[in-house]
């Protein structure tokens, strides 16, 4: 009786999954959309963009699904619409069951804030991308000196992704400071030091390095010892004391 049972079940769903395709895939579903649902990915991280919004922004293009009949619903447009606004990363529309439209937006999350010599204030993303800081408040690591976007998006992007994923750097960089000749400084939250990276290259090697020192050295001579630590060259580390 059980197996007849889950047999039955079985064929049922089946059924109602081929339906469903079948109905789908012809286009000929000529039912308005009665509901969308729209889902912001990462909103827990930030809310640049609210699914108030990115209706809003569908409804400005007139590629609003609701209302309009299912076979007329243009899925590409409205994701080409989405992904050409300045805070969204992604965006993903397809229909689904019982005549509604789900929309998928992930969002544009800012790796750093730079704070440019000749006034540019902005956020990048992980891709380098620049994001306007009028909008949300973002903790990330503010990058201060003479940048170029150029520079931001080959050196700086990565530098923030890199911290992104690092828990101790992360809490312990407060802010990189980039020189005319485009050496990186590091301004941390603990210590009273400044860190010289040198050029924005192998910074993940060179702040493993510096890890090791924190542990090994700052641990037992104490975190206020020196004022400067040069950490460009790879086989030493040139420290500066107080006087």
């Amino acid at each position: 009786m059980k197996s007849l049972l889950k047999l039955f079940i079985g064929i049922a769903l089946l059924a109602y999954i081929i339906l469903a395709v079948t109905k789908f895939s012809k286009g000929d579903n000529t039912e308005a959309c009665k509901h969308v649902n729209i889902e912001v990915t990462d909103s827990a991280q930030a809310v640049f963009i609210s699914g108030n919004e990115v209706k809003r922004l569908l409804e400005k293009k007139h590629l609003y699904p609701e209302g309009i009949p299912m076979n007329k619903i243009q899925l590409a447009e409205m994701e080409k619409a989405l992904e050409s606004h300045q805070f969204i990363l992604d965006a993903q529309c397809y229909k689904t069951a019982n005549d509604a439209v789900h929309i998928k937006v992930s969002q544009r999350l800012p790796v750093m804030r730079i704070i440019s010599a000749d006034g540019s204030n902005y956020f990048i993303d992980s891709q380098g991308k620049r994001i306007p800081c009028n909008k949300f408040p973002a903790d990330v690591v503010v990058a201060t000196g003479v940048i170029t976007p150029r520079f931001a998006k080959k050196y700086l992007a990565s530098i923030g992704r890199y911290l992104q994923t690092d828990a101790f750097w992360n809490s312990q960089i407060e802010q990189l400071h980039v020189l005319n000749n485009g050496a990186v400084e590091v301004i941390p939250r603990v210590g009273s030091h400044i860190i010289h990276l040198g050029p924005p290259v192998k910074v993940e090697q060179k702040l493993e390095r510096l890890r090791l020192f924190y542990s090994k050295v700052l641990n037992k001579v104490g975190w206020n010892k020196y004022n400067r630590i040069n950490m460009e060259f790879s086989n030493q580390i040139v420290c500066t004391k107080k006087e």
